[in-house]
C-alpha cells in the first residue's frame, strides 16, 4: 500500500490534508488589496445595504447586468461589516471557500469513484490547480467559489440520498436552492446529476440492499421533479420579487464574441480547445484573454486533443467527467452573450471538478493494474508542479498596478486593458506611465469615452490645456450622456477663458445628474467671477444641500480666504 493510499484510508486526515493544502497555496492572497471590479461590487453592496436587507437581497450583482446573486452579496456584506472594509477578511473568506470546495471534491470523488486513494489524488489536483487562481485571488470571483461549494455539497447530499440516507434529500434540495442564488450556472446541476446517474453506479453498494427494479428513467423522475420545482421557485423569486432575469442586461451590452448566436458559436471549437488546454496545461495564465487568442495555436489544439484522450482512457468515469466539463462550460462557449473578455479562467472553477474526476478515475485504473506506486508518484509530481505554478501566479493579483501590468503584457492589443492599467498607475502615483497607457487606449479605441476623459483630465493636470480641451471635446461627443465628461470639459473650457461654453457644459452635467456636486461648485464659481452674485448664491445654496463640505470650501474660495 502506498503512502497516499494509507492517507486516503483515514478520511478525516485526508479531508484535513486537502483543505489545508488548498488554503496554504493561497495564503499569499491575505495581504493583497482589492482589485479590478471589487471596488464597484462593494460599492453596490453598501448602497443596497443602506436601503435595507430587502434591497440587498434583490440587488444586482453588478449594475446593468441583471445577475441576481444574493448569496454572494450577503457574504460580501458580512465580510464588510466584520472586517471594517479591510481587504483581509474578504480574501480570507475566498481562501476558506476554496478549502471547503476542495474538501467537498474529495468527499464527492470518494462517493463516485469508490476508491479512496483515487479520490484523494483528484482532490489534491483541484486544491492546487493554477486555473483556480482567478477565482480565489479575485474577491469578486467568489461567485464561482460559492456555486461550486454549494453545488458540490448538493451533489454529495443527493448521492447519499440515492444510497438510502433519507435525511440527505431535503439537505440536497436546500443546498441546490442556495446554489441557484450564488450563480446562474447552478441551474445546470440537475442535468449534471442526470448524466452522472446514467454513467456511474450510484446505488447503495452495501450487500443485501435490493436494487430498484424500475427502469432507469423512472428512477430519476422523483428527484428531477423536486429539482424542477426548486428551480421554478428560485426563478419566481428572481423574476417576480427581485425583478431581475438571467443576465439579459449584460447581453444587451454586447459580447466580444459577436452580437448574434451564429457568430458566437463559430468560436465554440476555439473556446473549447482553450478551456481544455488550461485544464491540462494551465500555463501561461492571463486575467484577460483577448480576441487575439481566439485563433489557437498548435500547442493549444494538441493539448485539447490530449485532454480528450486522457478522458477516453478513463472510460465511463472519464465520460462522466468530460460530460460534467462540457455541461458547465456551455454558458461560456458562445451560447450566452457575455460581457468582458471572450473567455476567462474563473469559468473553469466548477467545470474543473470533472477534470479531477477523470484524473481520479485514471488513478484507480492504474492502481487496479498493480501500479499503485506509479500512480501515487505521478500524482505527487503533478501536485508539486501545479502548486508551484499557483504560488507563482498568486502575486500577480496583489494590487491593480501589478495585475493590469501583467494583463497589458499578455493582451497588449486590448484597449480596456490599457485603460485599466492607466487608471491603476494613476492611483499608484505613476503619472507618466498612466498617461502612456491612456494614450495607447485612445489610439486603439478613438471613441472610448472613459479613456478620452481620463487622458483629457491627465493632460489638463499636466498643464496641456489645449490638448486636454480637444480630448474632452471628443469624450463629450463620444457619449453625451456622461455628466463627468461635460464637467471636465467645462473646467478646461473655463481655464481657457471660454466661459459661455463652460457654463453650458456645467449646466448640462447638472441636468444629467442633479446630485453631482462638482459641476454645481464649478458653475457657482464661474457665475461669481462673471459678477452674477444672485446666480452664484443660488448655486451655493444647492451645493450646501448636496455637499456641505464642498460648499464650505467653495465659499472660502469665493471670499478669498483659501490659499
Amino acid at each position: 500500500m502506498t503512502d497516499l493510499a494509507k492517507l486516503a484510508d483515514r478520511p478525516r486526515t485526508a479531508v484535513a490534508l486537502v483543505a489545508v493544502l488548498a488554503a496554504l497555496v493561497y495564503a499569499g492572497t491575505l495581504g493583497h488589496a482589492l482589485v479590478w471590479d471589487d471596488a464597484n461590487v462593494l460599492a453596490g453592496v453598501r448602497a443596497a445595504a443602506a436601503r435595507g436587507a430587502g434591497a440587498l437581497l434583490g440587488a444586482e450583482f453588478l449594475p446593468d447586468t441583471g445577475y441576481h446573486r444574493p448569496v454572494v452579496l450577503l457574504s460580501l456584506r458580512l465580510d464588510d461589516l466584520l472586517g471594517g472594509g479591510a481587504p483581509l477578511l474578504f480574501h480570507l473568506t475566498n481562501v476558506l471557500l476554496h478549502a471547503l470546495a476542495s474538501a467537498l471534491t474529495l468527499l464527492l470523488l470518494r462517493a463516485w469513484l469508490r476508491h479512496a486513494a483515487a479520490a484523494l489524488a483528484g482532490a489534491l489536483l483541484f486544491a492546487v490547480h493554477p486555473a483556480h487562481v482567478e477565482s480565489v485571488a479575485f474577491v469578486s470571483g467568489r461567485t464561482d467559489l460559492w456555486v461550486a461549494a454549494l453545488g458540490l455539497a448538493a451533489a454529495l447530499a443527493w448521492t447519499w440520498w440515492r444510497r438510502g440516507a433519507r435525511r440527505a434529500g431535503p439537505a440536497a434540495i436546500l443546498l441546490f436552492l442556495a446554489s441557484l442564488f450564488a450563480k446562474e450556472s447552478a441551474y445546470l446541476l440537475p442535468a449534471g446529476m442526470l448524466v452522472v446517474s446514467a454513467l456511474l453506479p450510484l446505488d447503495d453498494p452495501r450487500e443485501g440492499r435490493g436494487r430498484d427494479p424500475r427502469p432507469w428513467w423512472r428512477r430519476q423522475a422523483g428527484w428531477l421533479a423536486a429539482a424542477a420545482l426548486t428551480m421554478a421557485a428560485a426563478a419566481a423569486l428572481r423574476l417576480g420579487v427581485a425583478g431581475l432575469g438571467f443576465g439579459e442586461a449584460a447581453a444587451t451590452a454586447g459580447s466580444r464574441l459577436g452580437a448574434d448566436l451564429g457568430t458566437r458559436l463559430g468560436h465554440l471549437p476555439a473556446l473549447a480547445a482553450w478551456y481544455l488546454r488550461l485544464l491540462l496545461l494551465p500555463w501561461p495564465l492571463n486575467a484577460y484573454w483577448s480576441t487575439q487568442h481566439l485563433t489557437p495555436g498548435v500547442l493549444t489544439w494538441a493539448a485539447a486533443l490530449l485532454a480528450v484522450g486522457v478522458a477516453a482512457l478513463a472510460r465511463r468515469r472519464g465520460a462522466a467527467g468530460a460530460a460534467w466539463i462540457a455541461l458547465f462550460l456551455l454558458p461560456v462557449l458562445g451560447f450566452a452573450p457575455l460581457q468582458g473578455a471572450p473567455f476567462a479562467e474563473r469559468f473553469l472553477y466548477l467545470p474543473s471538478f470533472g477534470w479531477c474526476l477523470i484524473a481520479g478515475a485514471l488513478y484507480a485504473r492504474v492502481a487496479a493494474a498493480g501500479r499503485g506506486r506509479l500512480a501515487a508518484g505521478v500524482t505527487a509530481v503533478l501536485v508539486l508542479l501545479l502548486a508551484a505554478a499557483t504560488l507563482v501566479r498568486v502575486p500577480v493579483w496583489k494590487d491593480d498596478a501589478t495585475l493590469f501590468t501583467d494583463m497589458a503584457r499578455r493582451s497588449p492589443a486590448e484597449d480596456i486593458v490599457q485603460h485599466n492599467l492607466g487608471a491603476a498607475l494613476h492611483r499608484a502615483g505613476d503619472t507618466a506611465g498612466s498617461m502612456a497607457a491612456y494614450r495607447r487606449a485612445v489610439a486603439m479605441a478613438p471613441n472610448h469615452e472613459p479613456s478620452l476623459r481620463a487622458l483629457g483630465v491627465a493632460e489638463g493636470a499636466a498643464g496641456n490645456f489645449e490638448v486636454s480641451f480637444d480630448l474632452l471635446r471628443r469624450a463629450v461627443a463620444a457619449d453625451p450622456r456622461r455628466p463627468e465628461s461635460h464637467y471636465n470639459y467645462a473646467v478646461i473650457a473655463n481655464q481657457l477663458g471660454r466661459v459661455e461654453l463652460a457654463e453650458t457644459h456645467f449646466r448640462r452635467a447638472i441636468e444629467l445628474r442633479p446630485d453631482y456636486a462638482l459641476p454645481v461648485a464649478g458653475l457657482c464659481e464661474l457665475l461669481a467671477a462673471r459678477g452674477d452674485a444672485e446666480g452664484a448664491r443660488r448655486q451655493l445654496a444647492a451645493l450646501q444641500r448636496l455637499d456641505p463640505r464642498l460648499a464650505a470650501d467653495t465659499q472660502r474660495r469665493l471670499a478669498g480666504t483659501s490659499p
